[in-house]
């Protein structure tokens, strides 16, 4: 029972610093409109942090929010 509590506390740990490590390595957040149906989705970039900054990574992160921004009627 003890081992069982421990495991489930160790996966709690990792996923919180896991969550942290991954934002505060995000350099912004990719948004996709698929509210155009006629057109292949259209992706917008929205940086979070200075451009200098980004060219000195060999890779990014972003985040990705999938957002219509035409809505339906």
């Amino acid at each position: 029972m003890e081992l069982i509590i421990i495991f489930g506390i160790g996966m709690l740990i990792g996923c919180i610093l896991t969550r942290i490590i991954f934002q505060t390595r995000s350099v912004g957040s990719l948004r996709v409109d698929t509210s155009d149906s006629d057109d292949s989705p259209y992706l917008f970039l929205e940086l979070s942090k200075d451009i200098e900054e980004i060219y000195r990574k060999k890779y990014v992160m972003f985040k990705v929010s999938l957002k219509n921004f035409i809505p339906h009627e």
